[in-house]
């Protein structure tokens, strides 16, 4: 629960600090509050919730559960390196994960591979689905409910105007995608806090031979 808090805080901070950034540059401002609180509005958003966090866990059970998990174990072989190995499970997992999102640009491309291996790497760090499946709740949340760039859903808290190019302000934009590096960082931080070392977890290590 505590690597989930975390996850969830690190995945919204991501749209947060990209909104800021975007008003702070003049690309985006707050156009006023998005839904008035009635009953119908909680409903949603409870409704809302709900989907965002069965998403979050079927994707992270999927690709880093399921598919990075047995790439590691089907990579494992006695002339490759242990490190080849992993990078080579985290790449496959990433790249598939790319792939299963519609990318209607490069860019949009590049955002789906970099949250993949963003992803990934919480799962080969901490050994556990906690931490994945908390960053991919917090920054869909947020980016699509709190912060609805790319969208205008009917649950949103605060509508914003958006007058920068999607490739960079969106929400698969450049600034989105950059910002996963500090936040990768910010991760690294959290499993240091945790255990006290950084590295592959002893738990994804102990799959291989």
């Amino acid at each position: 629960m505590s690597d989930f808090l975390a996850g969830f805080v690190i995945g919204g901070a991501i749209p947060t600090v990209a909104v800021s950034l975007g008003v702070a540059g003049g690309w985006i401002t707050f156009s006023g509050t998005g839904n008035s609180l009635t009953a119908s509005y909680l409903q949603d958003v409870g409704l809302a919730i709900v989907i965002i966090m069965g998403i979050a866990v079927v994707e992270e059970l999927v690709f880093r559960g399921y598919v990075l998990t047995n790439a590691l174990e089907g990579l494992d072989l006695r002339w490759v390196s242990e490190t080849t190995t992993i990078a080579g499970a985290w790449g496959v997992s990433a790249l598939l994960f790319a792939f299963t999102h519609p990318a209607p640009t490069l860019v949009a491309g590049l955002h789906f591979l970099s949250a993949g291996l963003l992803l990934g790497f919480a799962y080969l760090v901490s050994g556990q689905l906690g931490l994945p499946i908390g960053i991919h709740a917090g920054f869909n949340l947020i980016s699509g409910y709190a912060f609805p760039i790319a969208s205008d859903p009917s649950v949103s808290i605060i509508a914003l105007s958006v007058s920068g190019p999607a490739w960079l302000t969106g929400q698969t934009g450049l600034i989105q995608t950059g910002l996963q590096l500090p936040a990768a960082l910010v991760l690294m931080g959290w499993i240091w806090f945790q255990t006290g070392h950084l590295g592959i977890s002893p738990t994804i290590k102990s799959k291989l031979k």
